[in-house]
């Protein structure tokens, strides 16, 4: 059980991190909480329907109260299996903007501007857009990058009343500018999908420089003085030690890495004395800095078919059997059919709010998500750059307990004002033709005429997540990030963090490929021969 490098978590960094490290000569154990799975259910795409939530396949973390919505609690899903939340996710694959990644550089971040980071992206990918003279795309990487197999008729005219309300079409959200509307493009592969575990570590299953643990809880940290040594973790009931001659790779997530540097003594003195854990690094911003994407979440009842016709009865044998036999279909949807980038106001410099169409409505059904026989849609808008932060907190030094999670957010006002203006474009996309010409209601959304004061109700109570928390353990140059930009956890040697919880601060986009970047980037970082 010695090892040149320890990674833990198998997600979207985890994985290339791991894959890298071992493509150049290095002996790595790659350890994953999750199970895997027998029968391969998160292979097909439109499977996170029944996945998220449900226990098997998601850890499925309660948040506590937000004050900034009411009160409310939330799921806030996370994969369990290995691949972590890239096995579950919506297979969005986006770029963030070019202005985000120079955001980082300026901040004294070297090496993660957007010429930086560029090579990276196009190391990962395989894209079907990808040309012999892209200088955007990649086409030799892992990853499969491919575009929609399956399209339903009011996607088009959402794209249509886009551009007629002055927003441009983009052929490639992922090229040469990160504005407009656009058709989605997903992590799949010939119908199926493909998280970072299948892309990256699946063709080395056989290497004997890789061993793969799944199954394993990280306990904490092996730490000599400040030196990471090696894990502590638990597999089958029995606990076991690893050691890393050369370190320790954090990528268990924005929620998961903060943990386990708690657990190990790295974090705020004051919170690790209340459970018991000796400091043995001082740093006080582990778990601080959460930030997310608020989302509001609209459903539009329309008066022509969507995916919800594949539901139930013979839509859904004829959609299993698409896929079945053709890979084909419904089931191979990624979760968005369109997504776009806009300057919700002419002042804006760069977009400020991102827009998915899904070609499904959900509703709830004793607590579980269920498609109604009717004819929905699911609108997203979401603050692109926000600016509202929560933070986690450990309840026990025990493992097992579930990291307490304080979301806020529209703790800000401009993300308040936002999600309003999102709510406002929402409303113009179903007045404008020709998406506007099928939309029979906003459903519960309230009338332009019952004024600001409902709409703001409206909104703190239809906002969530966006399923992209980051930040928890950021990077920065100042002596109170948790990470250099080499992603050493400051005060530490031989202990990096590689995942979403380094952003110093968010991107214009779903997280999945710029954690997949920073996984290539790490394993330059950490092991550069």
């Amino acid at each position: 059980m010695e090892f040149d490098y320890i990674v833990v978590g198998s997600g979207s960094a985890g994985s290339p991190v791991a894959a890298r490290l071992v493509e150049k000569g290095a002996r790595v154990l790659l350890l994953e909480a999750g199970k895997r799975e027998k029968f391969h259910v998160t292979r097909i795409p439109a499977s996170s329907m029944y996945t998220v939530g449900n226990r098997r396949y998601d850890w499925n973390y309660m948040t506590e109260p937000d004050p900034t919505r009411n009160g409310l609690k939330e799921s806030w899903p996370r994969g369990r299996v290995p691949g972590g939340s890239s096995a579950i996710n919506g297979m969005i694959f986006i770029r963030g903007a070019q202005s985000d990644f120079d955001a980082w550089g300026e901040l004294g971040n070297n090496g993660w501007d957007w010429n930086s980071v560029l090579p990276y992206f196009r190391k990962m990918e395989t894209a079907d857009k990808y040309t012999d003279n892209d200088v955007y795309r990649g086409g030799m990487g892992p990853l499969h990058v491919s575009t929609l197999r399956w399209r339903i008729p009011v996607a088009q005219k959402f794209i249509d009343s886009f551009v007629n309300l002055g927003v441009p079409h983009n052929p490639d959200l992922n090229g040469s500018s990160h504005e407009g509307v656009a058709w989605n493009q997903g992590s799949t592969k010939n119908g199926l999908r493909q998280s970072a575990f299948d892309a990256y570590i699946g063709p080395l299953q056989k290497d004997p420089n890789l061993v793969v643990m799944d199954d394993a809880l990280v306990n904490s940290l092996s730490m000599e003085t400040n030196r990471a040594k090696g894990v502590v973790f638990t597999r089958g009931g029995r606990v076991i030690r690893a050691s890393a001659r050369r370190g320790v790779v954090l990528c268990a997530g924005a929620l998961n890495s903060p943990q386990i540097l708690m657990l190990s003594g790295i974090g705020d003195p004051g919170e690790l004395s209340k459970h018991g854990i000796k400091t043995v690094v001082a740093s006080p911003e582990v778990g601080q800095n959460l930030l997310e994407h608020p989302c509001l979440h609209v459903l539009a009842e329309m008066n022509i078919a969507t995916g919800n016709a594949y539901a139930t009865g013979l839509g859904r044998i004829r959609a299993f059997a698409e896929w079945a036999f053709a890979r084909k279909g419904v089931l191979t949807e990624s979760l968005a059919q369109v997504i776009a980038f806009i300057k919700s106001t002419a002042d804006q410099k760069v977009p400020d709010l991102q827009f998915h169409l899904l070609a499904f409505g959900f509703l709830l059904k004793n607590g579980r998500r269920h498609i109604p026989s009717r004819n929905l849609v699911t609108i997203y808008a979401n603050v692109n750059h926000s600016k509202s932060k929560g933070y986690l907190s450990l309840r026990s030094n025990n493992p097992r307990d579930p990291i307490a999670i304080y979301p806020r957010l529209l703790d800000h006002p401009d993300d308040l004002r936002g999600v309003l203006l999102g709510l406002d474009w929402v409303r113009r996309l179903a007045s404008t033709p020709p998406f506007g010409s099928h939309v029979l209601q906003l459903i519960d959304v309230p009338s332009r005429e019952a004024g600001p004061v409902a709409d703001e109700e409206y909104v703190r109570n239809s906002t969530g997540p966006g399923f992209h928390p980051v930040g928890t353990c950021r990077m920065g140059i100042d002596d109170q990030a948790v990470v250099t930009p080499d992603l050493r956890v400051r005060g530490t040697e031989g202990l990096w963090v590689a995942d979403a919880s380094i952003f110093p601060t968010h991107i214009a986009g779903n997280t999945n490929a710029t954690c997949i970047m920073i996984g290539e980037r790490a394993a330059d970082l950490i092991h550069p021969g």
